[in-house]
């Protein structure tokens, strides 16, 4: 009986398996139900805003034709215009507003050594010696880009 058949056969089998095995491990898992996230009520949203200390000011995004006229304004977390507007027919507000961040609080960027800091002590002024350009001794050659 020839063996070598029978072999070759069960090592391509088992490396079958062994795919299949890995091609089920990879793929992803769908959750059965979507995750809802919270929706916070605006005065909710504000408090957070405020709380983290990341924004300056806040913007409104604006769902309904009341709040429309302050939708791409920017105010100051102190100014905030109180959400849902006074005229607002919706049942629940969706009005929402969109952290403007700070940006002033973020690191110097700046590497190194910066020329800024150190005084320029020079006797004479670079510039002052006229002329500075070859085209300014001959004064047509000042006006060849035209």
């Amino acid at each position: 009986m020839n063996y070598t058949w029978l072999a070759s056969a069960a090592v391509i089998l088992a490396l079958i398996a062994v795919v299949v095995y890995l091609f089920q491990r990879r793929r992803p898992t769908l959750p059965d139900e979507p995750e809802q996230q919270v929706q916070l009520s605006p005065p909710a949203q504000l408090y957070q805003l405020q709380k983290s200390e990341k924004f300056w000011g806040v913007s409104v995004e604006s769902h309904c034709g009341e709040s429309s006229r302050l939708a791409g304004v920017q105010f100051e977390l102190d100014a905030a215009p109180h959400l849902p507007v006074a005229q607002c027919s919706a049942a629940t507000c969706s009005c929402s507003y969109i952290g403007l961040p700070e940006r002033r609080r973020t690191p110097d960027r700046r590497r190194g050594h910066d020329r800024r800091s150190s005084i320029r002590v020079e006797s004479t002024e670079r510039r002052a010696d006229r002329p500075r350009r070859k085209a300014d001794l001959v004064s047509w050659q000042a006006y060849r880009h035209l």
